[in-house]
């Protein structure tokens, strides 16, 4: 048998002992657009290792680093997908309402605008996967002084 970190399996209830949590707690980084979350199509929330690591991140960010949510989502926002994807042209990231919106994490918004972020899902986006690692911040904002 194949572990896959993405495949989402885990059941809010499980997620949230796993990580030492409330389910409150982890419906409300949901909620506040910090976690993107699989569901069932009757709506049963489904986490992946992946999401126990992003959300083991963010909470530290908030309890040890003692951030806000406003401000994590603001230093998520600053990082953007339209920097980060060698596929995106000047003209995409123009277009983009990611680029367009500085204060607002892409994955938040109904429309990114960019014909690259539609053919994506937000769960795969470099910033969604790879930023819980402090080192892959840094250099997501290095790759954004090179874009720009």
């Amino acid at each position: 048998m194949i572990f896959n970190p993405t495949e989402s399996i885990l059941s809010i209830g499980i997620a949230a002992k796993k990580l030492g949590v409330s389910p409150q707690l982890l419906k409300k980084y949901e909620s506040r657009g910090l976690v993107i979350i699989q569901k069932t199509e009757s709506g049963q929330r489904l986490y992946s290792e992946r999401d126990l690591e992003w959300i083991d991140f963010i909470h530290c960010q908030i309890i040890d680093n003692k951030m806000k949510i406003s401000e994590l989502r603001l230093l998520l926002a600053l990082i953007p997908c339209w920097a980060i994807k060698s596929k995106c042209t000047k003209n995409d990231y123009n277009n983009c309402k990611a680029y367009k919106n500085y204060n607002v994490v892409c994955w938040m918004l109904e429309d990114q605008g960019s014909r690259l972020c539609r053919e994506e899902s937000c769960r795969d986006c470099s910033v969604y996967c790879y930023a819980s690692q402090s080192d892959n911040i840094k250099k997501m904002y290095a790759a954004i002084d090179t874009k720009i």
